[in-house]
């Protein structure tokens, strides 16, 4: 598609500078531009920033109630590619929570941070588990084809990320095909995967996340108080059994996720926060107490309805009702 794209723009440029140009110098001036297109690898610091300050910035400005976040990810991402030392192996981080609780911002914000061109970027690839693998039958031609797909890629270029979304809603099966590329290999068939980042996204273990922080709050215990190995286990043992993409899966059972990361449930004060930034992001700096209980008013709130502590739904519902009440407070 990339090489079409170009033979299109050179056959329309073609036809304008051989009028301005003569013909071989118009031949010469545009092989040597088509050259460095196609042989543009998207590999370079330009492409590749990896600017972990910003990113850093970005989870402590947008994300609200995941200490766990900042002081886990951004330096499990930042010693990955740290020059100075080769790393044993693929980076495998794994994010579990509820609905609304950030991860998918979290996702985002990497390769914001990471790439310059974000998630258009030819180094960042995107699956959803309901668009991408939706069929139990095509299973082992999934796998397949993430084989050719991730070695096609890291051949390109070692600094790639493969995302995978809703691992929860995927196939029992399906990531036994990365095995080859996250396990302790100096390289498969040729090529090395140690630079590459593969993230999770899931729903699994959400229950046994919210029971435990329920259990830590209870306690008496401060969410920056909490550390990551009191949820770690509980997360692996939980994705292991629960139905889903990691369910018996080659990547647990061999130890090969590198961070099973909690996005905690949130409490009110950090859904509070939540919506006071889409106010923010809606043009009103300053909410009123009325307007920020209008959204509250929407929330549900457990474990049990006569003692919520933390949002159902975390901020997931937030942005189209604050929306609605923007809308409603302009003047026409």
């Amino acid at each position: 598609m990339q090489f079409i794209k170009i033979l299109i723009f050179i056959l329309f440029i073609f036809s304008y500078t051989s009028s301005c140009f003569g013909f071989l110098d118009s031949v010469v001036l545009l092989g040597s531009w088509a050259y460095q297109k196609l042989s543009n690898n998207y590999c370079s610091k330009k492409d590749i920033p990896s600017d972990f300050k910003a990113l850093r910035s970005l989870i402590k400005g947008k994300i609200f109630g995941q200490p766990l976040i900042e002081s886990t990810v951004v330096n499990a991402l930042r010693s990955h590619w740290d020059e100075r030392s080769e790393p044993e192996k693929a980076l495998t981080i794994s994010f579990h929570g509820g609905p609304g609780v950030g991860k998918n911002y979290v996702a985002k914000f990497i390769e914001q941070a990471l790439y310059s061109q974000g998630i258009r970027s030819p180094n960042v690839h995107n699956f959803n588990a309901r668009l991408d693998f939706p069929k139990i039958s095509e299973v082992d031609q999934y796998k397949k084809n993430l084989e050719n797909w991730i070695s096609g890629n890291v051949s390109r270029c070692p600094k790639q990320l493969f995302l995978f979304d809703e691992v929860n809603q995927m196939p029992p099966g399906i990531l036994d095909a990365l095995k080859p590329f996250i396990d302790h290999f100096d390289d498969v068939k040729g090529i090395s995967y140690k630079r590459a980042i593969f993230l999770f996204l899931s729903n699994t273990g959400s229950e046994i996340i919210n029971e435990n922080s329920y259990y830590l709050w209870s306690k008496g215990i401060k969410r920056n108080e909490i550390k990551l190995h009191f949820f770690e286990k509980l997360i692996s043992q939980g994705s292991f059994n629960e139905k889903g993409g990691f369910q018996y899966s080659a990547t647990i059972k061999s130890n090969l996720i590198d961070h099973y990361i909690p996005f905690l449930p949130l409490m009110k004060s950090h859904v509070r926060m939540c919506i006071e930034e889409e106010f923010r992001k809606n043009f009103i700096p300053n909410p009123t107490e009325e307007q920020i209980q209008a959204v509250l008013d929407f929330i549900d709130w457990g474990p049990e309805a006569d003692n919520g502590v933390f949002a159902k739904t975390g901020c997931k519902r937030i942005s189209q009702k604050v929306r609605l009440l923007a809308v409603d407070d302009e003047e026409y």
